[in-house]
């Protein structure tokens, strides 16, 4: 076994972490299969799911920043613990609703701006964590291995679910929803000895967003790195909110089926993370980013061009190895390029704007239902690989950086 791939669980409080993210991988794997396709048994409008991400990621963004913050101010492996809790709770009464029949729009309408701004302040903690709980040379594989599990639940988490959806019903597969949160805190109560984040109580918030929004506009690599997840989140990883609708429209899937595409882009996404993780502390870790996330917009092009079933199941494959490539390798960049008092608001601004996948979900949404799919993913695909082009390639300061 090559030990290097795996060096960061050697840390006992990383390896509670790792463990506590597969409850939580899996929940969030299922998380958007089932309410996706509960939408969409509801209002059988692809238009609406994309409604439904968009008030998810509404609050979402508007958090994130104050997540960050809070990230720099309290006790993270908490703020972890309570936002889970209370996700676990929420997922519990949909699931109740569903199963006696109560359940209607207007709640998902609510439960989804809920889950938005709960795990928006729930998001930077994540990853801003991950450097207190292991040696700095075990950064990138420890990024690596966390974003693995993240994607080894979006392998299982989606089919498990559609196969429950299928044939036992919704109600029953949000109920394991919240079972797997349940798992996640009882994790995180075991880690122990991480240092406290509170080192700035005494100043105001709008000080603290302030100096994080200064970081980005004085620090070339800090600017072009959250410049690039916008461009990512938007017009790229949106396609991961509309792909159940993508399946039941375009490849007349059903339920199973969908989830059966999400792992497919899972696979891919958990292959990337266990190549990155394998190298270590990888030099030229700047020309690895750029190379996923290049991977990642040809892929998603060609997937919405294909016109076979199977050749689209290979390049959801390399769409995943990308995706996944291109958050870890960003994420390690900035933990690297960033102080630690500030990591948590860095970790803020880099999610905002790949959590804009929430917000574009619905333009891909609507250009999908009334023009295509091969328009909406493929024109998105265009137009991220063009921000690459002149962010990434055409201005020097990724190419020059060394970390």
């Amino acid at each position: 076994m090559d030990f290097q791939a795996v060096s960061a669980l050697k840390h006992r409080n990383f390896r509670l972490y790792w463990i506590s993210g597969i409850g939580q991988a899996a929940a969030l794997g299922m998380q958007f299969l089932i309410l996706g396709w509960l939408v969409l048994e509801l209002t059988d409008s692809p238009a609406q799911l994309g409604l439904v991400v968009a008030i998810y990621g509404v609050p979402n963004l508007a958090m994130l920043m104050f997540g960050g913050i809070f990230a720099d101010r309290l006790d993270r492996r908490w703020m972890l613990f309570y936002s889970r809790a209370i996700v676990a709770a929420l997922i519990l009464v949909a699931a109740t609703l569903t199963v006696y029949e109560l359940i209607s729009i207007w709640y998902i309408y609510a439960i989804s701006f809920t889950l938005g701004t709960i795990q928006g302040l729930n998001m930077p903690t994540q990853m801003a964590i991950v450097p207190d709980l292991v040696e700095e040379d075990d950064i990138l594989n420890a990024t690596a291995l966390n974003m693995a599990v993240f994607n080894t639940g979006r392998i299982m988490a989606p089919s498990l679910a559609g196969w429950i959806i299928q044939y036992i019903g919704i109600g029953q597969a949000l109920y394991l929803n919240a079972a797997c949160y349940v798992i996640s805190c009882v994790f995180l109560l075991l880690i122990n000895g991480v240092k406290s984040s509170e080192t700035q109580g005494n100043a105001s918030i709008a000080r603290d967003f302030w100096d994080g929004i200064r970081f980005v506009a004085s620090t070339p690599i800090a600017y072009t790195m959250v410049g690039l997840s916008f461009a990512f989140g938007f017009f790229g990883a949106a396609y991961v909110q509309v792909l159940p609708a993508f399946g039941k429209e375009a490849l007349r899937l059903n339920a199973d089926g969908a989830g059966f595409l999400l792992t497919v882009a899972g696979i891919g996404s958990l292959a990337g993370n266990v190549f990155l993780a394998s190298l270590g502390n990888a030099k030229h870790k700047n020309w690895l980013l750029l190379g996923m996330i290049i991977l990642f917009g040809i892929a998603l092009l060609l997937f919405a061009l294909s016109p076979m079933y199977l050749l689209s199941l290979v390049l959801l494959f390399f769409t995943g190895v990308g995706f996944t490539g291109f958050i870890s390798m960003g994420t390690t960049v900035l933990q690297l390029s960033t102080p630690s008092e500030l990591r948590g608001r860095m970790m803020s601004l880099w999610l905002i704007g790949a959590a804009m996948h929430y917000i574009g979900a619905l333009p891909l949404g609507a250009v999908g239902e009334h023009y295509g799919w091969p328009m909406s993913l493929g024109g998105g695909a265009l137009i991220m690989l063009a921000f690459v082009l002149w962010l990434g390639i055409l201005s020097p300061t990724l190419r020059r950086l060394k970390v």
